[in-house]
């Protein structure tokens, strides 16, 4: 059979893969694959069923519109070439005339054609690719959606969407009342347009665009752990400040257990949320085995659980605040000449100030001017110096671990963040600071 084969890369050019259909039928072809998939991939269903086809000896005459509708991979289309050669298959293009590779000349006329069209896919590339990197210093928005609150505006560049700021900000509002992307997801049917699922909710927080901020390239990962290989800061009107971010991202980040009630005083274990899976960082549960009590990992996503029996966490856990306590106590007694926060923001500073030198017109560095302003503004210190006093005063005592979990559980949370458990046993404290 005469077979023809149809190829376009997107779909937005589908009207052409249509006319290239309609020609192969009209040049007589008796069957004919079409497919929409970039020419670069070898793994196209459609060419590989043509090779099957001419493997099997069903076909007499293998037909496109173009050489490079076999594809922009020169070795690939050349390994089809020769095998239409080897099973006595006729190739040609109603562009081209008949491509032959049984003579030397023929070979080179149709090598020469497969590498014509790798070069123009690949010239393609790179175009689109420096354009894109231009398009990026410029400030521009490169995705066809836009995040909730905004729309498009001049050049490329996103300004708030009038019909839904309002909606963005009570969204955010939300978020810091409730302390759950769930439960916020469930109740914004009821005033807000925007319907999205509580991991869309997420991915939208975790956008640096709602702070302001264009990332591009992104590496891998979603949501708290989505990274960016280049971040322009301070592009358009942020839904919501660094600084402000930042407090709600640590609220929103809290494990919780919806068996746990929330009240401190009724908490059964004292150890119960500071033991954390050092694999996948969620809160270690509490179960007994032949006797013997055991903090171990039941996340479901997890293959290296994290687990420690209860005598060694205490000790560990004990030893470990006492610690903290008396290296907190140096530092509230003898405080560090500049915070390090605010040292590693002045360093980001003095980084951006290089780059807007730079691109004067891209780069802005307002924003983080008065995220440092806030922070010299504000108290860091989020402990209570008497309280603290007192509770490193009955870490000292001997008879401290035998009082009640709700009277320890505050004392743990107060002194460390959490107590990071490997699979092994192992575990590592991470202490608070001030």
């Amino acid at each position: 059979m005469r077979l023809g084969y149809a190829r376009c890369s997107t779909d937005e050019q589908e009207g052409a893969l249509q006319a290239q259909i309609l020609r192969l039928e009209q040049a007589g072809c008796d069957t004919v694959i079409s497919e929409l998939v970039s020419g670069r991939k070898n793994d196209r269903e459609g060419i590989l069923e043509a090779a099957a086809l001419v493997k099997a000896g069903k076909v007499k005459e293998l037909v496109v519109t173009r050489v490079d509708r076999l594809g922009r991979d020169a070795a690939n289309t050349d390994l089809l070439l020769a095998l239409c050669a080897e099973k006595q298959v006729e190739v040609s293009a109603l562009d081209g005339g008949v491509i032959e590779t049984a003579s030397p000349q023929g070979f080179l006329m149709a090598r020469l054609h497969t590498s014509l069209a790798e070069m123009e896919s690949r010239m393609l590339s790179m175009r689109i690719k420096k354009a894109m990197v231009v398009h990026r210093q410029q400030g521009r928005h490169l995705r066809r959606r836009k995040p909730f609150g905004y729309m498009g505006g001049p050049n490329h560049q996103l300004v708030p969407d009038p019909s839904n700021w309002d909606h963005a900000k009570r969204v955010l509002r939300e978020l810091k009342e409730r302390g759950s992307f769930s439960k916020v997801s469930q109740t914004l049917p009821e005033w807000c347009p925007w319907t999205p699922a509580t991991n869309s909710l997420h991915s939208w927080f975790c956008n640096p665009v709602i702070r302001g901020h264009l990332g591009h390239l992104r590496d891998g990962g979603q949501g708290w752990k989505s990274y960016y290989k280049q971040m322009l800061y301070d592009q358009h009107e942020p839904l919501i400040s660094e600084t402000e971010w930042q407090a709600l991202a640590e609220i929103l980040k809290r494990a919780r257990n919806r068996f746990q009630p929330k009240d401190d005083s009724r908490v059964a274990h004292a150890l119960t949320g500071v033991l954390k899976c050092a694999n996948c960082g969620h809160n270690l549960r509490y179960n007994t085995s032949n006797g013997t009590a055991w903090w171990r990992c039941r996340h479901r996503l997890c293959k290296e659980r994290g687990g420690i029996k209860e005598e060694i966490a205490q000790n560990v856990v004990l030893d470990a605040c006492i610690l903290s306590a008396d290296n907190l106590a140096k530092m509230i007694a003898n405080p560090a000449k500049e915070d390090p926060v605010l040292a590693a923001k002045r360093k980001d500073l003095a980084d951006l100030e290089e780059l807007a030198r730079r691109w004067p017109d891209a780069v802005s560095t307002e924003s983080l001017r008065r995220e440092i302003a806030d922070l010299e503004r504000c108290d860091r210190s989020s402990i209570d110096l008497k309280q603290f006093n007192i509770y490193r005063r009955m870490m000292k005592d001997p008879q401290f671990y035998r009082a009640r979990p709700d009277e320890l559980h505050p004392v743990f949370r107060m002194v460390l963040l959490e107590v990071r458990v490997a699979a092994g046993g192992g575990a590592v404290a991470v202490p608070r600071t001030v």
